[in-house]
């Protein structure tokens, strides 16, 4: 058996790539003052830069206690740190920190992925004791899970799709650490709290043998750990790929840039009769009856200034109205800046990252294989109906004339109350089949377009699914709209039909589309809803 060597637990950081003993540094840390001292140093023949110091403030309550009682109080409080920097072999930055040490750390240098990396690559998969997770495409929703005596990633709520861990704590077991083989509690957030050996021979080789595990392949159970790793706002990656998006903005024929329907952000509310672009400081009016397309958006950036364009993209906003005419009474959903809209996917430095919802993500490769084997699956599924040819009518007439071939009955913009949904009520679909199929229709122009089919049909079943208000509304509407020749409204199957010339397939379809589609598709089937996506062939001209 190894001999243990002393250790204690220790907080962690791996700086990213490019960075130095002085830019892992704050400016304000990169120098001695009155208060702060650096130190250049050698551990084990490895330069190192060590910062101590406090950080003095007065009691913030002095005044409030002045104001009540009349006297005088001087009273300060001193938090002291440290950070210890050391340049490892093939350039890493390690930085351990102790007190307040973490402030002195250019955030924009953190690797973020490197501690839930290491948890994915080490901890016992059945013993996961808490996770923090950020749910895409859900607004400012994070969910916090804990179970004390440990359990699966699953368990614990992370169904793999969409979904990025920010904070876990798990048990592990690696044995070439000098704490020796047993287990240990690993905490991973945007550092590593971990035991690491007290002397610096043994420390250097605790570092080595993390950086050897940060090459591992993943964990099987563990997966969902690392294929989403959110880009904070600093992050030095960031800059570069918003060029990459500036230069895709100012292509003639961009890769991978489209239009996708922020669904959930929007908290829409009512039907959509129009669609109003501002903040372009023109006073031209651009109103239309759909979502902006990507040709539209390449055309409002065409001839603005480079060095503007994101700037831009965060002060124009898309505005969904209630009526074909929008006025400030007729908003039907939040306005949105128009970076929130777009879909970007792109590689950069042999990695992929994809733009969502204004946010950068990177995205794992197998994780992305993952998704594109279960969309197969499901656009592999034919639906119980075929719909007929779509031609240059407008939605709403084709969705009268589905209707009529399919024998069933058009609901298109034929809204039902709920206590939950009154505002402007909800659409149950576009066409009811009895006993029990709901299609939803969309013209199939780009992938905003099934993003919104999605959130469409989410927001209807899930409320017929659950609600016996939102039940007995659509019987009284399918028994109005049948005159009684329909007395048992079921709800077996919903069929998202989009009209493209071209097949949906998992080529033509964002990243996110796709999580958007996998969840949702999962949470209908937990109902007991069958869920098929079929395409709707143009009409052929008449010859």
């Amino acid at each position: 058996m190894a001999q243990i060597t002393a250790t204690k637990r220790t907080t962690l950081y791996r700086m990213l790539a490019g960075s130095t003993l002085e830019t892992a540094l704050t400016e304000a840390r990169r120098e001695s003052n009155d208060d702060f001292t650096v130190t250049d140093l050698q551990i084990e023949h490895r330069p190192a830069r060590l910062v101590t110091g406090s950080i003095t403030t007065s009691a913030k309550w002095s005044t409030d206690l002045k104001l009540l009682t009349g006297q005088s109080v001087s009273l300060s409080n001193s938090s002291p740190g440290a950070a210890l920097l050391i340049q490892d072999t093939g350039d890493v930055i390690w930085a351990l920190t102790w007190g307040t040490g973490f402030h002195f750390l250019d955030s924009e240098q953190i690797d973020f992925g490197f501690g839930s990396g290491i948890v994915a690559r080490s901890a016992l998969p059945a013993e996961v004791k808490s996770l923090t997770k950020t749910i895409l495409d859900h607004r400012a929703r994070v969910d916090r899970s804990s179970m004390p005596n440990g359990s699966t990633i699953r368990d614990l709520g992370v169904d793999g799709y969409g979904e990025v861990v920010s904070r876990i704590e798990a048990k592990a077991r690696i044995a070439e650490l000098a704490v020796g083989d047993k287990v240990i509690q690993l905490r991973a957030a945007d550092s590593l709290n971990v035991p690491l050996a007290k002397s610096p021979a043994r420390l250097m080789g605790d570092l080595g043998v993390l950086e050897d595990l940060s090459r591992r392949p993943v964990l099987p159970g563990l997966e969902s750990l690392e294929q989403l790793i959110a880009l904070k706002p600093q992050d030095s990656r960031v800059p570069a790929l918003d060029q990459k998006l500036v230069d895709a903005l100012l292509s003639t024929d961009p890769h991978r840039l489209g239009v996708s329907w922020p669904h959930e952000r929007l908290d829409a509310h009512g039907p959509v009769m129009s669609v109003k672009v501002t903040g372009f400081g023109d006073r031209q009016r651009r109103v239309s009856e759909q979502a902006p397309e990507i040709g539209d958006v390449l055309g409002w950036f065409a001839d603005v200034p480079r060095e503007e364009i994101l700037d831009r993209l965060k002060m124009v906003r898309v505005e969904l109205h209630s009526d074909a005419d929008p006025q400030s009474h007729t908003l039907a959903a939040t306005p949105v800046p128009l970076r929130r809209w777009l879909a970007f996917e792109v590689e950069e430095g042999n990695q992929r990252f994809c733009l969502h919802d204004g946010s950068w993500y990177r995205m794992d490769d197998q994780y992305l294989a993952r998704i594109d084997e279960r969309v197969k699956e499901i656009l592999a599924e034919p639906a119980s109906l075929q719909l007929p040819p779509w031609g240059p009518e407008p939605e709403a007439d084709y969705n009268k004339e589905a209707a009529r071939v399919l024998s069933g009955y058009c609901l298109d913009r034929k809204l039902i109350a709920t206590p939950l949904h009154s505002r402007g009520g909800i659409e149950p679909c576009d066409v009811f089949v009895p006993p029990g199929v709901l299609i939803h229709v969309k013209r199939g122009r780009s992938s905003a377009d099934l993003s919104h089919l999605l959130a469409q049909g989410l927001v209807s079943t899930d409320a017929l699914a659950r609600d016996e208000n939102a039940r007995a509304a659509w019987r009284a509407r399918i028994d109005e709209e049948s005159e009684g020749a329909v007395n048992k409204a079921e709800l077996k199957e919903v069929i998202l039909a989009i009209g493209s010339d071209k097949p949906v397939t998992v080529d033509t379809l964002f990243t996110f589309t796709k999580v958007n589609l996998l969840k949702q598709f999962d949470a209908l089937r937990y109902l007991g809803v069958q869920v098929h996506i079929a395409t709707v062939p143009p009409r052929p001209a008449a010859s």
